[in-house]
């Protein structure tokens, strides 16, 4: 049976946005391993950094987002089958997922001198344009270095 460990809410939802942005973007959403490997990239770690940097010196507050009670708790829809992430939907990760937080925390240190808050990292992940990216190395991921010929 594999690991499975669990992130926080901030995190959560962070990725679960992702994954619905990326699905949504190139009609299939990435396994947890693609995210993953997609994360640890340098350049979206640089954006990331980019991004903490910008968001701290903008001191933009992180708020958390306001809930209706009015909102049903569960929503059940028996005519699809399990979604491919269905662990994540539940909070639950492989390793792989953490690694790659953890990746993404340590050059933040290292680049910032300060550590990123899990929300200060969710935030940044929730981007547009941090977004569109890593949605565009999970394609290259999926299509393989191109090679010219």
């Amino acid at each position: 049976m594999a690991e499975l460990v669990r992130l926080g809410k901030p995190i959560t939802e962070a990725i679960l946005t992702v994954l619905k942005y990326v699905g949504e973007a190139t009609g299939a959403e990435p396994s947890q391993e693609e995210f993953a490997n997609a994360l640890k990239s340098y350049f979206i770690l640089n954006e990331i950094g980019n991004q903490i940097k910008f968001l701290r010196k903008k001191q933009i507050l992180l708020q958390p987002p306001e809930t209706s009670s009015e909102l049903p708790f569960w929503t059940l829809n028996l005519m699809k089958s399990p979604p491919r992430n269905s662990l994540v939907r539940v909070g639950l990760f492989y390793p792989n997922i953490k690694e790659a937080i953890s990746a993404a925390q340590r050059f933040v240190k290292d680049s910032s001198g300060q550590e990123p808050s899990e929300a200060e990292i969710a935030l940044s992940l929730k981007s547009t344009f941090i977004l569109s990216e890593i949605k565009n190395q999970i394609e290259w991921q999926r299509n393989g270095p191109q090679k010219n010929v």
